[in-house]
Order: C-alpha cells, then sequence, then structure tokens
C-alpha cells in the first residue's frame, strides 16, 4: 500500500511540473516606437463654429503593422477614428463656454493584442464675445447708461464728475495683411478673447488708441474719478488712493467663474466703473506674456513720471487704488477713454 501511494504522489508531482508546458503561453504586450505627435493650428481661446486641423504622427508599430489614430471629445460624443494611412482631423468648436479637452490616441490596427495604445490631450477654452449672453457675466451697464459704438462694438459710458468714462476695456486692434495683431494685442495672442477682455496696449498705443473726441485718462481725470466714489478730499495726482476700489470693481464672472480671486476686505459695488481683474501683459521679444488674471486690473493714465508711463491699479486683496509706473514699451495694460 505505501509503494502505491508513494507511486500516485509522484505521478501527481510529475503532472503538477508538466502542466504548465501545455498552457498556451501568455502574451505581454510592449509600447509602440516613437512620440505621439499632433500638430495643429488652435490656439488657447477659441470661438464657437471655428474650425482647427489636427494632424497626428510620430507613432510606429515594431512589427512594421499600421497605426490608425483616433479623436475624441466627451461634451459632444464625438469620436473620429483614423484608418488607412489618414491622420488629419477637423475639428469644428461647439456652441458650448467653458474649459474642455480634446483627447487623442494613437493605436495598433492590426496588432492590438501585441501593443499598447499612446495617448495625448489637449485643452481649450470656448468664449464668446457676445455682449448680452458671452463669456463675461455680471457687467451690463447701470440704469440709465449711454450707449456709444467704436470700431463696430458699443460700450457703455458712465459720467462722474462732469466726465464720460467707458464703462469697458478699450478692444480696438490693428492687424498687418497676414493678420498678426501690430497695435494692441488679445490676452494670451487668441483673438477670440479681443472682445471678452480688451486689448492690452503699450504706453505709446494707448496714447492714440482712442477715438477722435476721446482721450487717455490723466492722473487729474483719475483723482476726480476716485474721489467721486469716497476717496479723501485731498487726495493729489500721483498719490495712492486709500480707498474706491471696491466701488469700480464689478462683480463679473468669466464663463461662469467669479473673476476676483477672493474680495478680502473690499466690499464690490461698481458703482461706476466696471473693472475686471485682466491683469498686464510684457512684450519678450515677438511676442507678450501675460500675468495676473483675477488678480489685477492695470489701466493706462497720460503722464510720465521719471522717464517712465503712469497707470492706476487695483489689487484683488485692496481697497486702495494705487499709482504704478512701468516701461513705455514692453508693458501693456487696459484702456478706459474719457471725453
Amino acid at each position: 500500500m505505501k509503494f502505491k501511494l508513494f507511486i500516485i504522489l509522484v505521478s501527481a508531482l510529475i503532472l503538477g511540473v508538466l502542466a504548465p508546458s501545455c498552457k498556451e503561453k501568455e502574451i505581454t504586450k510592449e509600447y509602440m516606437k516613437g512620440s505621439l505627435e499632433v500638430k495643429h493650428n488652435m490656439p488657447r481661446y477659441v470661438c464657437p463654429g471655428q474650425k482647427y486641423s489636427f494632424t497626428a504622427g510620430g507613432v510606429t508599430a515594431p512589427d512594421g503593422t499600421d497605426v490608425g489614430y483616433s479623436f475624441s471629445f466627451a461634451p459632444t460624443g464625438l469620436r473620429d477614428t483614423l484608418k488607412n494611412g489618414s491622420s488629419s482631423f477637423l475639428f469644428v468648436v461647439p456652441d458650448t463656454l467653458g474649459t474642455f479637452t480634446l483627447n487623442y490616441n494613437a493605436f495598433p490596427v492590426q496588432s492590438s493584442e501585441k501593443y499598447y495604445t499612446t495617448s495625448g490631450s489637449y485643452s481649450f477654452v470656448i468664449v464668446s464675445d457676445n455682449q448680452e449672453h458671452g463669456s463675461i457675466s455680471g457687467v451690463s451697464g447701470h440704469s440709465g447708461d449711454e450707449l456709444v459704438t467704436i470700431d463696430g462694438r458699443y460700450y457703455y459710458l458712465s459720467e462722474s464728475m462732469g466726465a464720460r468714462w467707458l464703462q469697458s476695456n478699450l478692444s480696438v486692434i490693428k492687424e498687418d495683411e497676414s493678420g498678426n495683431e501690430v497695435f494692441g494685442r488679445s490676452y494670451e495672442n487668441s483673438s477670440a478673447m479681443k472682445n471678452v477682455f480688451g486689448a492690452y496696449y503699450t504706453w505709446e498705443e494707448a496714447l492714440t488708441a482712442c477715438p477722435a473726441g476721446w482721450r487717455l485718462p490723466s492722473e487729474a481725470d483719475w483723482v476726480d474719478l476716485l474721489k467721486a466714489v469716497g476717496a479723501p478730499a485731498g487726495l493729489s495726482p500721483f498719490q495712492d488712493s486709500p480707498c474706491g476700489a471696491g466701488k469700480l470693481m464689478a462683480k463679473a464672472s468669466f464663463n461662469r467663474t467669479p473673476m476676483w480671486d477672493y474680495y478680502r476686505g473690499v466690499d464690490i459695488q461698481d458703482v461706476t466703473f466696471s473693472a475686471i481683474p485682466v491683469g498686464y501683459a510684457m512684450e519678450t521679444g515677438q511676442t507678450y506674456v501675460f500675468y495676473g488674471y483675477s488678480k489685477y486690473a492695470c489701466f493706462w493714465t497720460s503722464e510720465e513720471y521719471g522717464g517712465k508711463a503712469v497707470y492706476r491699479y487695483i489689487h484683488e486683496e485692496t481697497d486702495n487704488v494705487f499709482v504704478g509706473t512701468a516701461d513705455k514699451h514692453n508693458f501693456a495694460a487696459s484702456v478706459r477713454c474719457v471725453k
């Protein structure tokens, strides 16, 4: 009996050793070669209805079989799969405002069991410059405000101390024959933002940006405006105002998100000016770099001080309205015209 039991145990061990050799060998997936490269002409900010071309490439399957590409956009359920050597995809911007992501993948057409897919994405913001139902909300003028049209766009006017001010940032931009902006700049160099945040001008541009009959405000104009919203009677040009920002700031939203980060110490009332925090820009070579969105509102004056240009600015955290100076050639800020 013991001998038979020994034979049985040995046989079981042998079968246990041999059994794996009878199983089908597991396939281990590998990564394809190269990096997914998607070339496109789509800026960060776009408008509904615009069309942009995406061309994918850069990935190969090690076994030489075909690589296909797919593009997907979850908000609309869009999914476009490209095979048979095609790698170009046309994206039409939908009529939905907000921040979105277009996803894309490279996949092995004939050998999906051997290789992993390679993926990437591109994030962008859909905006609208419609003045009634666009990306900017919470700024719609005050009861009885006058309207004026400049370069095909209307602006609300507010009156203070006998002067009339534009109630939103000037958005007059000039382009060359190739469509490049050469006078005034759009936010993040995206033309879709031209009439959303208004234009950013160097001081030299700002001096001539206002249309006939209007002018770039002086420090005296700013002092009068600030006194009308509660600044001390003794406030003089080139002095910071200890108060007044809250009455100049608007409770504005951009694509339904509040623009001013926080209102610590500031009671936003928007009595007359509707300031929005679109920051400022610095020219670096042929491009502009933008800073201070949701933190600062900066406006040129017509003044100079110490060889530099003077601007007025508001910061998110305080009711002060400050005086600043900057380079005349490469610092760009917003413009409010006055008459």
